[in-house]
């Protein structure tokens, strides 16, 4: 039976929460996820999804409120948390939670960032907006996938569904909505929820265009809200909601368990790979193989990759476009490319997952030997854990095996703050460099002192011949 009051729980807790009131733990990780997601969303700004979603955005012109994140572009706030969900998505490398299978941080922090903006709040008030967008987020993805996943095999994307109530949450905290008027803007948000894996087909960006449009929707409902536009205030769990019209085993206890003292971004996970969240486990595996052994491709007789069985559903078809990638999403979501690339090149980062790194004909030739099957013995951990074991057969017998308990960068499995500023460092540093790029890590190491997040975002933008050489040197 669906809790009748889901909504209201939600907005009640999102009208309510305080920096000040919010673990030190809790802080500590929201400071975090704003750290790995500027990353990647400067990074992904750079690629042609990125590149397109910024000139779009350009076009229309308007009030310039917020940063459109790779450009010195200003646009209204649903026009650039557009853009940067986008940007951030793009990449295949944005954070994710494993329960409810969603990538809450491509709509809750381009959302909190534009509002930020826009209203000036300072980084105490973003990074409570950012607790209370992750805590809907997750927990609307975990009621919908119930224990069969079901969302997922009905064919909906929660990144962009859930994602919406998300923003429309983060953004309406920023504007100091109280609980009905967030109750109105979650009924708004529940119109624009939408989002297909339909994009797993033939490799397109509209899985890119789900995140940035769930942002700009979740900032649209807050504003709307807050001018007094009305929505349902059973939208999640009404006889026509969300949940019944979105899912066929729903888990809706998710949403209310524990809210206000259980917060749910402590279980988000930092991608280390730029590929989909089910790879990365299989991948942990193999680059253990090889700080062991040495593999040479041409030794490899085969490659068998045990993952869980949802694993195998998501991204065993078309399996001509898993072992043949056309699109760069096609080899985001291909066990076979991504093994052998890691195998290949020795790890499976941004630099393998471009259009001509695609193509490279020693990466594809070791695909075909690559072949993912179900491991039932993985179940037990999931979905809470994502295991793998990969076992590589050599061509003189021998057979080099790992099992690894869940992907490194899950929350039980976390990167060092090191490593976390690595990969910012590596993703940021292909455009910003220098002093400037340590000015930017700086101040994000202290994001919740600042009086105004604009004090972040002035240090994101960067010289307009940087990006001409972006746009000639990449993909």
């Amino acid at each position: 039976m669906v809790r009748l009051s889901a909504t209201n729980d939600l907005a009640e807790f999102c009208s309510g929460i305080r920096y000040e009131s919010l673990p030190s733990d809790v802080r500590g990780k929201a400071n975090e996820l704003v750290l790995d997601h500027l990353g990647v969303a400067l990074y992904g700004s750079t690629l042609p999804s990125g590149q397109i979603a910024i000139e779009y955005v350009r076009s229309l012109g308007g009030v310039a409120e917020s940063s459109v994140l790779g450009s010195r572009v200003r646009a209204p706030a649903p026009d650039a948390a557009f853009s940067n969900g986008i940007s951030v998505h793009s990449p295949e490398l944005d954070d994710t939670e494993h329960v409810g299978s969603i990538h809450p941080g491509a709509s809750v922090i381009p959302a909190a960032l534009a509002i930020a903006e826009k209203i000036h709040a300072d980084g105490r008030s973003f990074i409570a907006a950012i607790v209370a967008g992750y805590d809907v987020a997750i927990r609307l993805a975990v009621a919908a996938q119930g224990k069969t996943m079901s969302h997922y095999n009905r064919g909906f994307h929660p990144t962009a569904t859930c994602g919406t109530f998300a923003a429309a949450a983060s953004a309406g905290v920023l504007l100091g909505l109280n609980t009905s008027q967030l109750k109105h803007a979650f009924g708004i948000a529940g119109s624009a929820a939408a989002g297909l894996l339909e994009f797993l087909e033939d490799g397109t960006w509209a899985k890119r265009y789900g995140a940035g449009r769930a942002a700009s929707s979740g900032v649209t409902a807050a504003y709307l809200a807050k001018l007094g536009f009305t929505g349902p205030g059973t939208v999640i769990e009404g006889r026509r909601g969300f949940l019944r019209a979105y899912s066929d085993d729903t888990n809706p206890e998710a949403i209310s368990a524990g809210l206000g003292s259980e917060f749910t971004i402590m279980r988000t996970g930092i991608k280390p790979h730029s590929c989909c969240r089910y790879i990365q486990a299989p991948l942990d595996a193999v680059l253990e193989i090889l700080r062991k052994d040495t593999v040479k491709p041409e030794e490899v007789e085969r490659v068998e990759v045990r993952i869980v069985k949802t694993g195998i559903s998501l991204l065993d078809e078309p399996k001509d476009l898993r072992y043949n990638p056309k699109t760069v999403v096609d080899a985001q979501f291909s066990i076979p490319y991504s093994i052998a690339t890691a195998i290949v090149n020795g790890r499976a980062f941004v630099d393998e997952y471009t259009d001509s790194a695609i193509k490279d004909p020693r990466v594809l030739s070791l695909a075909k030997k690559v072949k993912a099957v179900h491991g039932p013995e993985l179940e037990r951990e999931f979905p809470k854990h994502w295991p793998a074991k990969v076992i590589i057969t050599l061509k003189d017998g021998r057979k080099l095996e790992t099992y690894v308990p869940g992907a490194k960068g899950d929350a039980d499995f976390p990167l060092t703050r090191r490593e976390l500023e690595e990969k910012f460092e590596t993703l940021a540093g292909k455009i910003i460099t220098g002093d400037s790029l340590k000015a930017i890590l700086e101040v994000l190491r202290r994001t919740q002192t600042l009086s105004d997040v604009n004090q972040l975002t002035s240090k994101l933008e960067y010289r307009t011949e940087m990006m001409a050489k972006i746009r000639t040197g990449l993909n």
